[in-house]
Order: structure tokens, then sequence, then C-alpha cells
């Protein structure tokens, strides 16, 4: 029999005991002279079976739906409101997704390990129940990546579903290594003006401008976007976020309706437990904020990029809005999109807007997605990569545990990344290594990536994730893309030369855009193989110029952006022409 070990805070582990390790999440790269000291097992990942990814996806979708309904109405009698299921959808909507998702996939880690393995019990930690519930949506993003958080749900997990024994120890935060990585925001000196402005312009604008908030545009665009709709220019992305207190006294409500299985019962038991304050305890508070707010009273539409997901402040204000008759526009703001067979951001935000704006791609079945082309317009690269000597690869990680589902790695399956980048860096002659610059990602998520690299391959040049891609970009001769997300997108728009790989079982694609992406295989750019592209890089890298200039490779990348990523002149006018539009729509009842 062996103790069930589920996350890396070793204040759980047991002494002398065989253990079985519920994923590679518990054994950090850092901490391996103490777990190495174990007879021990490590569950296998079981959204390694990529088709099991896809039909959880689907389910969940149909729970979070139910759910959503339920909680709305919750939340309404907490509130003594008659707020609409769209309001709860774009503000607690988020939160609720990514919770589900979360939960189902430690609640299914559990019933695996249960089934394969003989388990005697588990060590369950006290003391750390009020350090766990967010305040918003914020410091839910930064409580997720936390072993506490995990923790704690594991142990709820267990105190549900029974059948173990469970021993209990109290929390020490003494012993921990502190945050593995989390979304922070500084304010610069540039910010502070624009704040200012902001105030000082807030006093010429009218009830009835449209609302852009956090667009995801270069300021001059994002003024420029103002000049078109006839309006002051302001800068609305300055709100303090609420930081309200959990108050265990108003948790002790249950949710409306009734679950349709085990799970979801389970789930129905943690959302009053885990809702973010902001949404209760602090919702009148968060009404307070908005009020406070100066942002347009009355705005035909509100558009943004980046504010619908974590800023509540904003959230609220737009709910309430959309519910007093203004149009929601989101813009995309990254890669994935248009792109990922499933892409959990990709159906939040289509569900709550009104219109979509895309980097290019289209669906006829949703017809509110309107390609406008890439938000944040890069102008094609006036540098001489050829005569440049750095090969630059950009590489990635994912928290150690799951959070939002998606066709890309998730979890531990990130360590398969990771071999893959030393495969690719291995594969190249010697003589290129010395060219070779690794971009890590800005955020360790406590996988110690430096740590690792340095050990594997000690003469490859690394950059922490801190410098300005765009600068890196400048000075590279070509560019390595390690995943499907945003960087290769900004790098075709700029007529960068680019050579891609990644694991096609980990990075599915839609069918819509098989074609497209067969095409950039056929010519080079793309690979499903680190050895692959090595090999291809090395025999390009004498005259990149040539190649990324040769009319087949050419015609893919122009016929990939038509398709999915234009760069067209006037981004800022079809934005426009889209907000003027939206406006002039019959607005749906509520």
């Amino acid at each position: 029999m062996r103790v069930l070990v589920t996350t890396a805070l070793e204040q759980s582990w047991p002494v002398n005991e065989p253990v079985l390790f519920l994923g590679e999440w518990c054994r950090r790269h850092s901490r391996r002279d103490k777990w190495q000291q174990f007879d021990s097992q490590v569950m296998p990942y079981h959204w390694d079976d990529r088709n099991r990814l896809l039909q959880d996806y689907d389910r969940l979708i149909v729970t979070y739906e139910r759910l959503l309904t339920d909680l709305g109405e919750t939340l309404n009698d907490q509130s003594g409101s008659d707020r609409s299921d769209r309001y709860w959808r774009i503000l607690a909507g988020p939160w609720l997704g990514l919770f589900v998702q979360m939960a189902w996939d430690r609640w299914r880690m559990v019933e695996e390990a249960e089934r394969r393995v003989d388990v005697s019990g588990t060590i369950v930690l006290e003391g750390i129940e009020n350090a766990v519930v967010p305040s918003g949506m914020v410091d839910f993003t930064r409580l997720f990546t936390n072993d506490e958080w995990n923790h704690y749900l594991y142990r709820r997990i267990f105190e549900e579903r029974g059948g173990h024994a469970l021993e209990y120890r109290l929390y020490d935060p003494g012993e921990t290594e502190g945050p593995v990585g989390s979304i922070s925001l500084s304010v610069s000196t540039k910010v502070r003006m624009l704040r200012f402005w902001s105030c000082l312009a807030a006093r010429l604008a009218r009830k009835n401008d449209v609302a852009v908030v956090s667009p995801f545009m270069a300021w001059s665009a994002e003024l420029a976007l103002h000049r078109r709709l006839g309006q002051v220019p302001l800068i609305w992305s300055f709100v303090s976020q609420p930081n309200e207190r959990f108050e265990p006294r108003q948790r002790t409500w249950a949710m409306r309706g009734s679950a349709a299985d085990e799970f979801e019962s389970f789930v129905r038991v943690l959302i009053p437990e885990q809702i973010p304050a902001a949404y209760l305890e602090g919702h009148g508070r968060l009404v307070e904020m908005v009020g406070e707010a100066r942002w347009p009273a009355h705005p035909p539409v509100v558009f943004t990029s980046n504010s619908h997901y974590s800023d509540d402040v904003f959230k609220a204000w737009a709910a309430d809005r959309v519910e007093r008759g203004s149009r929601l526009a989101i813009g995309q703001h990254g890669g994935n999109f248009g792109i990922s067979r499933r892409l959990w951001n990709e159906d939040l935000e289509v569900a709550i807007a009104d219109r979509y704006l895309s980097w290019g791609w289209s669906d006829e079945s949703r017809k509110k997605i309107r390609p406008v082309g890439q938000i944040y317009d890069r102008p094609p690269s006036t540098v001489d990569h050829g005569a440049n000597e750095t090969i630059l690869m950009v590489t990635n990680t994912v928290p150690r545990q799951s959070y939002h589902l998606f066709s890309g790695m998730v979890s531990s399956q990130w360590l398969s990344y990771l071999q893959d980048q030393f495969a690719f860096v291995e594969s190249l002659p010697k003589s290129l290594r010395e060219h070779l610059l690794v971009r890590l990602y800005r955020h360790d998520y406590g996988w110690d990536q430096q740590s690792r690299w340095e050990e594997r391959l000690p003469e490859v040049r690394l950059e922490p994730g801190v410098a300005p891609i765009r600068d890196l970009i400048s000075k590279c001769r070509i560019y390595v893309s390690t995943y499907n997300a945003t960087t290769f997108l900004e790098t075709f728009a700029m007529d960068v030369p680019t050579v891609m790989f990644w694991n096609p079982d980990h990075w599915e694609l839609r069918d819509s855009v098989v074609d497209v992406f067969s095409g950039l295989h056929e010519v080079g750019i793309l690979h499903n193989s680190a050895a692959s592209a090595a090999e291809h890089l090395a025999a390009v890298w004498d005259d990149v110029v040539s190649w990324w200039g040769d009319t087949a490779v050419s015609t893919a990348r122009l016929r990939f952006n038509e398709e999915l990523n234009w760069n067209q002149s006037d981004v800022v006018g079809a934005i426009a022409r889209e907000i003027v539009d939206l406006a002039g729509e019959e607005c749906p009842r509520r």
C-alpha cells in the first residue's frame, strides 16, 4: 500500500512509507534530493489520452452552463438583486469556468489513483482554509498556481468522497518556498501620466461616448480610434481592483438546483466555499466602485480585448451597462483563437460578446465573429535579418496543474515539451549552437526551467523572459517558434524568417485550418519533430533570406495571413467601422 501525495508541499508527505505521487507536479526539480529518497510511483496523467481531454471538454461545457444558471439565481438571492443570466456570465463566468475545469482535473486524478493503486490514505493540512479563498479574479489567478490552493482542493475532494484514511497535520506557512509564478503588473511613469490625463479628459467626455477599455492596441492606435469615433481620447484602463475579505458566516448557503452526477454535487458544495469574495461579500462594494468609475454613463458600445477576463470592476460595470442596453465588443488578444481544436477562452469570449473582432479568421456558424486584422498592429520589419547572427528560440511554460482547457500541452505534458526543446538544440550542428539564444518564459510555475537548461545544455545562452520580445526579434536571423500561440503570428505579420515545430498530438488544430497549416509544413516552415526543424534550419542558415523569400514559402505564409492573421493597413478604421455598425444594431432583449 502507498500513501497518496497530491502536491509538492512536503509537509503533507510521509516519512518512511512508500508513496504514490499523483503527478509530476509533486516532484519539484529543485527538490529531487528529497523525493528521490522515497520508494515511489508516479501516476500517469489522465489527459495524456487526448481523446479523453476532448470528451471531457465537451462534458464540462455542459456542466458549466448548468451551474452558471443556478449560480446566477443563487447570487441574486444573496445580493437581493435581479440580475440577468448574462450579467453573471460576464462577471462570474470566467471564474466559474476555470474552477469547474480545475476541479474536474483533480477529481479525475484521485479517481484514477484509487482505481489503479492500493492507496492507504493521504496526509492533509489544516490551517490554510482562509488563505485559499480569492478576493477576486486577479487573486484567483495567483492562487491556483500555488500548491496550497491545490492541496486544499484535494483535501476537500477526499473529505467529500470518503473512503480513505486522512491524517491531519497543522500547516506551517514558514516552510513554503513562496509563489511559483503568477501574473503581476507594474505601474510605469507613462501609465501614471496617462491615468492623470484620463482623469482630466473625463470631464470632457460625453455620457454616450463609446467606452474603449484595454483594447490591446498601441497607445497611438488607441488614440486614433477615439478620433475616428469622434470623441475625446480617454485611456480608461486604470481601475483598482477590489480586495474583499472572506467572511465564513456568509458562506453557509447552498446553491439552487440539483446535481446531475457525483462530481457536480462536489462542485456545488465547493462553490460557496471558493467563490471570490468580490461576487459575494464584496458585491455591494463592487457595485459602488462601478458607480465611482469615470466611464461613460450610457455607452452604445463597450470595447475591450483584455478587461473582460480578470478585471472585476470592469466586468461588473460592463455587465451592468449591457443590461441597460449597451453592446459588448471583444477583440482577440493572442494566439490559439480560430486555430486550436478546443479553446475555453474563445468559447467564453464569443459567448459573452455581441460582436467578436478576430485577427482574420471567421466562422460561418458564429456570425458575430468579424475579422478586422491584428489589433496590436505589427508593421513589417525593416531589419535585414540575413545580416544578423542570432537564432532566437522562444519557449513556454504552463502551470504544473491544469487551469483552462485548450488544445495544447497541459500540466506535466510540459516535461515532454521541454524534452523536445532539448532535442532541437542537440540536433543542431555545434557550429550553430553558439548562435542560439533561448528565451525562457517569464513565469516558471515551479518547473525550475532555468536550472534544467543549465544542467542539460550549459553552453546555451538563456534570456529569462524580461527583454522586450520585439528587440530580440529585431536582432535575430531566424525565429524559432516552439508552440502554438501569439509570437509566430506576430513574426508572420512582420515578415520575419520563422521555423516552427511542435507535437501535433498536444497542439491539435480545428478542421477548418488543417489545410493552411499543411501548406506551412510543405515549405519547411512548420515541422512535427524537433529533429526535422533543426535539420531544416541548418540547411537554410547560410541564406535564410533566399529561403524565406522563395515563391512557395511566401505563398504559404501569405495564404496563412489572408485566412487567419490579417495585417491590414487600416486596422483602426476596421475596428471603428465594426463599432459604429454594432452601435446601430437593435439591442437584444434581456
